[in-house]
């Protein structure tokens, strides 16, 4: 049994919450184009950029950046 990250929620969790991808990036001092990047599934978050990111926009689990995927093994 594993689970991978699969689409990324950052777009959902912008409309969700009212901070906008600048608003992370100030915060955080992530870049936009990285920031869009991870948005677009160009790239996936590493843990402390998830956590970070996930901080940023006051969410209580950085888990809730993705939806996961299962895979039985």
């Amino acid at each position: 049994m594993r689970y991978e990250p699969g689409r990324c929620l950052l777009h959902h969790w912008y409309n969700a919450t009212g901070i906008s991808q600048r608003d992370v990036h100030i915060i955080t001092g992530i870049s936009e184009s990285q920031l869009s990047q991870y948005a677009n599934d160009y790239k996936k978050m590493g843990s402390a950029t998830r956590y970070t990111v996930a901080k940023a926009l006051k969410l209580p689990n950085s888990d809730m950046l993705y939806e996961w995927l299962y895979f039985d093994e």
